[in-house]
């Protein structure tokens, strides 16, 4: 059975499967767009499949077959197929003029070499090789000639049900599976057109659909379909849009229990070495852009698509470890604050926790007049607040102080880009006016060029202590 496939939603694309075979998969003597069976399988799967058919009324698997499916596998490459499913045998049977029967000895070889041409396509496709749907001799209204005809292919159609499956056999590909479609039709010929044994009516067609949609094998958490994948210091990143920005996911080489995962806000880059340690634990690092939002209502819902797909879809861990570089302290403090059930901990590098004083520069660090004004018109104010309880962060210290949430910061002391004392210091007070508080890592200064607001990290053991002590929330 060929592994990992299965619908997703939010910002993975939808899977596309390829059908190709002969007359029946076109919708041969039914409406095509609506009662073949490619058509009601994608009404089943739903809008996380695109499924397009290649059928070819006549087709032979035989490369010498006139028609022949090959004809058709440039059209299936450009598709760029998650999965193809190849229905073909019916017209191999047929001999006289078109002589299929009498060539029928390159079967197995033609059948191998096209489902190894279509493992082999860029888009790496899992590949189910059908055995074909039975003919019905039971069907009524079938004249003598075509009776006749129906009981000399039969037989000849059951041996090529068993060379197909021989050559799945053979084969041993993972991403190789046979499914036989024989028993769908066979001994029901109210699924069968009136005088014709072969192909399927509306119902038959139905009952295609459901068997094909029935052996589809599910999605596995650890499956990704990004839009680009890189190297990340070792581990694969897998490159996504929510909302058209730019996001993506780091996976370990294997998953701790739990399946753990830091989620960055705003300089994912920076003092990442822990990051690094943690996925050799078996965490997750995701990530979503949300520059210039400032933790509003927008940044909010960004965060709301990415913690979502990633706890439906991937079954991440639904108390992530929230880390927030300098203005990144904007986003992960709103978050925790409106999902406080929703976070396992908070570590935060040298964080915005008031913004009057970064960007506002309303107190005694520089500020930054752009983003101020930025951040008054994210907020949708036009002017400066008076109060904490206007901004992020700091009207979220009862909640979290209820929560008892395990929060890390670390600071530079001379830090006149987000001062301390009007930041973290302020924050660590108002968590002490509701009993709670937070452990801090002190850095007597920070470099020159920065203003004190960047340095060399002086504890990560400390860090990754903390994470991996309650990043984790959900383990037995």
């Amino acid at each position: 059975m060929p592994t990992g496939l299965g619908a997703g939603e939010g910002p993975e694309r939808a899977l596309r499967l390829a059908l190709l075979g002969d007359s029946i998969t076109a919708g041969a003597r039914v409406e095509a767009l609506t009662e073949s069976y490619p058509a009601v399988l994608g009404q089943l799967l739903g809008q996380g499949y695109e499924v397009r058919s290649f059928g070819l009324g006549g087709a032979t698997l035989l490369r010498s077959g006139t028609p022949n499916v090959w004809s058709k596998l440039e059209a299936v490459a450009a598709f760029k197929p998650d999965g193809v499913l190849i229905m073909l045998g019916t017209n191999d049977t047929v001999d006289g003029d078109r002589g299929n029967w009498s060539r029928i000895g390159r079967f197995q070889s033609d059948a191998s070499d096209l489902v190894q041409h279509l493992l082999e396509l860029p888009s790496s496709p899992f590949v189910f090789l059908a055995g074909p749907t039975a003919m019905v001799l039971q069907t009524p209204e079938l004249k003598p000639e075509r009776l006749a005809n129906l009981t000399e292919r039969q037989p000849r159609l059951e041996q090529l049900r068993a060379v197909l499956e021989r050559v799945v056999h053979d084969l041993r590909e993972p991403r190789l599976g046979f499914l036989d479609l024989g028993p769908v039709l066979r001994d029901h010929p109210d699924r069968v057109i009136a005088g014709d044994g072969v192909h399927p009516n509306r119902l038959g067609h139905q009952a295609l659909a459901e068997a094909v949609a029935a052996a589809l094998p599910m999605a596995t958490p650890d499956q990704w379909r990004p839009l680009r994948t890189d190297d990340w210091h070792g581990y694969e990143r897998h490159h996504y849009t929510i909302e058209g920005r730019d996001a993506w996911v780091v996976v370990p080489e294997k998953s701790a229990p739990g399946r753990p995962w830091i989620w960055r806000a705003r300089f994912p880059f920076f003092h990442a070495e822990m990051d690094h340690e943690l996925l050799g634990h078996g965490y997750h690092i995701a990530y979503v852009d949300v520059a210039q939002l400032y933790g509003n209502h927008e940044a909010m819902a960004l965060g709301e698509s990415l913690y979502q797909w990633l706890v439906k879809e991937h079954h991440f861990n639904p108390k992530p470890v929230l880390e927030g570089v300098s203005r990144g302290g904007l986003f992960v403090y709103q978050w925790a604050g409106l999902h406080p059930d929703q976070v396992a901990a908070i570590y935060a590098d040298t964080p915005v926790c008031e913004p009057r004083s970064w960007p506002g520069g309303l107190g005694s660090g520089r500020g930054s007049a752009a983003d101020w004004s930025r951040l008054l018109d994210a907020h949708g104010m036009t002017e400066a607040k008076t109060t904490p309880k206007d901004y992020p962060v700091l009207r979220h210290a009862s909640t979290l102080a209820g929560q008892r949430l395990p929060i890390l910061h670390i600071i530079s002391e001379d830090d006149i880009i987000v001062p301390p004392h009007e930041n973290t210091l302020l924050w660590q007070q108002a968590l002490q006016r509701h009993g709670h508080d937070l452990d801090l890592i002190r850095v007597p200064s920070g470099t020159k060029a920065s203003g004190g607001h960047h340095f060399q990290h002086p504890e990560p053991d400390r860090v990754i202590r903390f994470i991996l002590k309650h990043g984790n929330p959900c383990l037995p």
